[in-house]
């Protein structure tokens, strides 16, 4: 089993996605920390999905449903559901909720070695890529 990660439970996503950095792009981690609601309500919204049993669902899927209740609700909100990030969210559910691990299947990126590489020819990104 897992170590549990320290900090307050907004901090998890955090500093798990920190200390998996080799998985995610300088970019979204970059990202991650002004958007922790959006991490928050991809987890609650997979959580259903797994309570009504369901083994195997679709990342894009889960922010396809954020993406419509947040315009039925909002205006202008604070959502940015960017669909380069949907395989990091799902690949942060799965460090955070090791149990249900399998319910994404994962492809090898190539975004992760391009995002790198990107990071270490732009001074711009210093901050994101130093996880």
């Amino acid at each position: 089993m897992a170590a549990a990660i320290p900090g307050p439970p907004v901090q998890r996503p955090l500093l798990m996605a920190q200390q998996h950095a080799d998985q995610f792009t300088p970019r979204f981690l970059a990202y991650l920390p002004e958007n922790l609601h959006v991490y928050d309500a991809f987890e609650r919204e997979t959580m259903r999905v797994v309570r009504r049993g369901f083994e195997h669902y679709s990342a894009r899927t889960i922010i396809e449903v954020l993406r419509h209740n947040s315009a039925l609700a909002e205006h202008g909100g604070p959502w940015k559901l960017n669909d380069w990030h949907t395989p990091y969210l799902a690949r942060l559910f799965a460090l955070l909720n090791p149990a249900f691990a399998g319910l994404f299947e994962f492809r090898i990126t190539k975004a992760v070695g391009r995002g790198r590489a990107a990071a270490a020819n732009d001074p711009s990104m210093e901050g994101g890529a130093a996880c």
